[in-house]
């Protein structure tokens, strides 16, 4: 079941990619019915998850759930820190960002 949808959390939803890893690459796509999907791919290491998110206190929070597609994810929890428009790693390597034409 999806995660009710709160006051400026469609604003929040769109195609994400993260930027300043070297090496490494990942999307993370927040639908606005409160459903994410992502995915990191780093040398032969491959994770993914999906399940709901929402945002609280300052951030966007994923939580991970077993389907048929991602029988194991990546996570099961995982907090990105927003800092203006971009979505920030725990580690605070990288952000994941919007494209342009998806920012605004």
């Amino acid at each position: 079941m999806a995660t009710p949808v709160f006051a400026g959390q469609a604003d929040r939803a769109g195609h994400y990619y993260l930027r300043g890893v070297m090496e490494t690459g990942s999307e993370l796509m927040l639908h606005a019915d409160g459903r994410f999907q992502w995915y990191l791919v780093y040398g032969a290491l491959d994770l993914f998850a999906e399940g709901d998110w929402r945002e609280a206190d300052g951030a966007v929070i994923l939580t991970a759930r077993k389907s048929k597609d991602v029988p194991q994810p990546g996570f099961e929890t995982l907090v990105l820190t927003v800092k203006d428009r971009a979505l920030i790693p725990p580690d605070a390597r990288g952000a994941y960002t919007r494209p342009s034409d998806e920012s605004d």
